[in-house]
């Protein structure tokens, strides 16, 4: 009996970590109350065995058994967790819980700003193009990564990168700015974005109006969002302003520091922050009261933190603090401006369609007021801050599980959800979103009572599946994490999943009687070529069985071979009982193919609709990526796509 016994466990073991996923019995599929969607929890007990059995039996979903100590990974609701305590009174259990690296350190003025990036996630500028037009920027640097960028002057441009940093300056304000988020050195208020150096200031910190006309007018051509200048002048420079207001009006955000003349005779505010085409930034000390040598003026629109502000540094110019470790400390109003232009970048993110006129608004508008009430020459209208959340801004409470996110909301504020170009519809408040680990962006628009409309850009964030071969900026994601949420298909031990490899027959009986809710216990067929042990042998017996699959006449099944997209529509189309009625053609499908009922039947049911020359291409093999979308389309309405 005992061999007999461990015989079985061995193929239901075999069944379970199989290549495509785990062999347990399908459980239903989750209802959108917390208490049956499933999260990964661990279980500690020196009974593994015995738990392992009644898990079997139970048919709860064992992620993993492992073999050096008493623990199991499982997908578990949070009754399945109660059913298991009742039976094993000693199980521990507990989350699947997460661990970081140890994390940069936060620039010490970005809590002042409400700007630490706990505040700040999941927003981290992503996708913004920041121009920092200044000495360069060292492109060697560890903590920083130069996406691109230009050396305007005439000489004094490095031979091997041109618009890397011979002066230190604006490595130092590149810092403050995106610093990376890297486990070392310091990180960044937006350390995400695209950093892109532009050099019009040579060694000794000088430049011309031609060299930073011309950084300018590459910033323009270049197509950047927002440009920082922790540059100035004593001189009303007619050709600067006459550039920096064409980049304004065609839509960059320009930022400058107000100059470190406060404490002499002229405490004005220099050019070019001095021109309204232009956020000029003051200082303020760490207490945040004015930094003595930061100019004044009605030009002053905003403040932000100025002193011994330690950020990155060329290595070979790193002395100074006695530290040769590539950070150091600067203070001044140049220290102060990357700090708005970092916020800015986040509230670009944040609101991409948001027009820099209207940006700049926000910024001010939520500003700190400091010194006396509203704006004045000193700080202007302020500290300026981070805000996670707006008036405009709809409010989510979000349930996670294994490949699903479930958003819930009553807001009447909230007009429509976009995600890849398509409108999500609430049902009953709710979205479900699905995915893999990581993050995936919705577009939120919001309206006021004044009927004005905006769009925020927020994130969905899923713990699980994690695969490092499929991101969610891949079409296939979402159909994936649903088909992992309901333990339909898995990945490979070694982390992958594998979306561009062809899928065979026995791995879609698998899937098809996955989602059909067959058992997997291997069995005997009557096929010649799959042995009693397969891991697909149950699903396949089950699925000839039920007349969705079908084996050759030499009494084979072919369990390798691959299948081809007219394969999968025969399958689906008879696991899920569809019928042809559409009236699509294909230029290479007419009714005297095998599969001419079943493709059509998929045409009718929103599965596919072909590619865009108008084919089906039913000889072409299906990859696994492929299977797993139109299978989800199958049983899931929000998947029913235009195209495949």
């Amino acid at each position: 009996m005992n061999a007999m016994r461990d015989l079985v466990q061995k193929a239901l073991f075999i069944v379970m970590f199989s290549l495509i996923g785990s062999g347990s019995v399908l459980v239903a599929e989750a209802s959108e109350t917390s208490e049956s969607l499933k999260e990964q929890y661990m279980l500690v007990d020196e009974n593994q065995q015995e738990i392992v059995d009644y898990m079997i039996r139970e048919n709860l979903t064992i992620e993993e058994v492992y073999s050096a100590f008493p623990i199991i990974s499982a997908q578990l609701t949070a009754g399945e967790i109660e059913q298991l305590k009742t039976k094993f009174p000693k199980l521990h259990t507990q989350e699947n819980l997460e661990y970081e690296q140890t994390a940069d350190n936060e620039l010490e003025s970005a809590k002042v700003l409400g700007a630490s990036p706990s505040l700040i996630s999941p927003y981290t500028g992503a996708g913004v193009k920041v121009a920092i037009l200044d000495s360069g920027i060292d492109v060697t640097h560890r903590d920083l990564k130069v996406k691109g960028g230009f050396c305007s002057l005439s000489f004094d441009c490095a031979p091997d990168v041109p618009y890397t940093d011979d002066n230190g300056h604006g490595t130092h304000v590149a810092g403050i700015v995106a610093a990376l988020k890297n486990n070392t050195g310091i990180v960044g208020l937006a350390p995400a974005v695209d950093l892109y150096s532009v050099k019009a200031m040579n060694a000794f910190g000088s430049g011309s109006t031609e060299s930073l006309v011309s950084g300018i007018e590459w910033a323009l051509k270049n197509k950047m969002d927002i440009i920082n200048m922790s540059i100035t002048t004593d001189d009303n420079d007619v050709a600067l302003r006459t550039a920096l207001q064409t980049a304004y009006n065609k839509g960059i955000l320009i930022v400058a520091s107000v100059g470190n003349n406060g404490e002499t005779t002229n405490k004005a505010v220099l050019y070019p922050a001095r021109y309204s085409s232009v956020i000029g930034v003051g200082a303020v000390k760490n207490d945040l009261t004015k930094m003595p040598e930061s100019a004044v003026g009605p030009e002053v629109e905003l403040v932000a933190p100025g002193d011994s502000i330690l950020s990155t540094f060329p290595i070979e110019w790193d002395y100074e603090d006695g530290r040769t470790d590539g950070y150091t400390r600067l203070s001044g109003t140049s220290m102060a401006a990357p700090h708005v232009t970092g916020l800015l970048a986040i509230y670009k993110e944040r609101f991409p369609q948001m027009t820099n006129v209207e940006l700049r608004t926000l910024i001010t508008s939520t500003a700190k007021d400091l010194g006396v009430k509203g704006r004045d020459n000193l700080y202007g209208f302020g500290l300026i801050q981070y805000l996670p959340e707006l008036p405009y801004s709809v409010n989510f409470t979000k349930t996670s599980a294994t490949g699903k996110v479930v958003l819930s909301t009553t807001d009447p504020k909230l007009l429509k959800v976009v995600m890849n170009d398509k409108s999500l519809k609430l049902k009953d408040g709710q979205l479900e979103i699905y995915g893999v680990k990581g993050k995936k962006e919705i577009f939120v628009t919001s309206v006021d009572a004044q009927k004005k409309q905006t769009i925020e850009r927020q994130y969905v964030e899923f713990k699980a599946p994690a695969y490092s071969d499929v991101k969610n900026s891949q079409p296939f994601s979402g159909p994936v994490g649903y088909l992992a949420g309901k333990n339909q298909i898995k990945g490979f031990q070694d982390g992958t999943f594998r979306p561009y490899t062809a899928i065979n027959r026995g791995e879609a009986a698998v899937l098809i009687g996955r989602a059909l809710g067959y058992s997997g216990t291997p069995t005997k067929t009557k096929f010649s070529d799959v042995s009693p042990s397969s891991y697909a042998s149950g699903y396949i017996d089950a699925a000839v069985k039920a007349k969705v699959i079908s084996g050759f006449t030499d009494g084979t099944f072919r369990p390798e071979a691959n299948v081809t997209r007219a394969e999968m529509a025969i399958m689906i189309s008879k696991a899920y009982q569809l019928t042809a009625t559409s009236n699509k053609s294909f230029t290479d499908v007419n009714s005297s193919i095998a599969a001419y009922n079943a493709i059509m039947s998929l045409a009718n049911t929103g599965i596919t609709s072909g590619y865009k020359d108008g084919t089906f291409k039913p000889y072409e093999k299906m990859t696994r990526s492929d299977f797993s979308v139109f299978l989800s389309r199958a049983q899931n309405d929000l998947f029913k796509l235009t195209s495949s």
